[in-house]
């Protein structure tokens, strides 16, 4: 298997630091990936990306030892079987509830015996001997879980548990919204859950994730001990460029128009 950052750093507990990939175009995969960063998540949740798309992206992100987590569209053992399948370093599984719904994650990332995911890697595995790729496979492969609702933050202690579990996230817009806070993410109360969320993997040195929406946010998060922090995305970058630069150009535009 290729060498990869991601699970090297979690096992020393080094912060790795990445970004979301949603757009499905290979010139922004390069873009991406060369970038300072340590992992890119390209996000199967929230955009219409195929199987096939994912693999283009994986390998153009893949030259190097950077790492590519992906985040299915539910915990489905056959949606991370096909992440990992076409390379990806790991997943990052969304609304994950309870000790039962992290088992099934961990399974479906593991092949046997430590798992049930199903052979069939279609890009890493032939080199050398199967069972040899296996084995690495089992021990390198990263399983994060989302904390994105009231349930899994009462389930936490028992989710931490779970053996194979590489460590969470919480998912700060939904679980702000499960909170009952849909329109103010940043209330005290919702940052006293995120704070326990923390201090609860801390204890028990499990490795903590956030998704920051901006710099300042993830450099605050990197900080307080987060593990694995991604910041915006691809859409994100974009979306922001376009508004700042249209609207600069409209104020020289009013300018002008009132001189004239």
């Amino acid at each position: 298997m290729r060498p990869s950052r991601l699970p090297e750093a979690l096992r020393r507990r080094r912060p790795s630091i990445g970004s979301a990939h949603m757009i499905g175009d290979l010139a922004v995969s390069e873009l991406m990936r060369d970038a300072d960063l340590d992992f890119i998540l390209v996000d199967m949740q929230h955009v219409a990306l195929s199987v096939e798309s994912l693999q283009r992206m994986v390998i153009a992100l893949q030259p190097g030892d950077l790492s590519v987590l992906v985040r299915p569209a539910s915990n489905d053992p056959v949606l991370i079987g096909q992440a990992l399948d076409v390379g990806a370093t790991g997943v990052v599984v969304p609304m994950v509830n309870s000790a039962a719904d992290v088992r099934r994650a961990v399974s479906a990332a593991h092949y046997p015996p430590e798992g049930q995911r199903s052979w069939g890697p279609s890009r890493r595995a032939m080199r050398g001997d199967a069972g040899d790729y296996s084995r690495e496979a089992n021990r390198e492969v990263v399983v994060l879980t989302q904390v994105e609702t009231a349930l899994a933050v009462k389930n936490l202690d028992e989710i931490l548990e779970v053996e194979g579990l590489s460590g969470v996230m919480i998912g700060p817009a939904d679980l702000a919204i499960s909170l009952g806070y849909p329109d103010d993410r940043n209330n005290a109360e919702v940052e006293g859950v995120f704070a326990s969320i923390l201090e609860r993997c801390l204890e028990r040195d499990i490795p903590f994730g956030f998704f920051a929406s901006n710099a300042s946010q993830a450099g605050d998060w990197i900080t307080r001990g987060s593990l694995v922090t991604t910041c915006s995305s691809d859409l994100s970058f974009v979306a922001n460029g376009i508004q700042e630069l249209a609207g600069t150009m409209r104020s020289a535009a009013r300018r002008a128009g009132s001189t004239g």
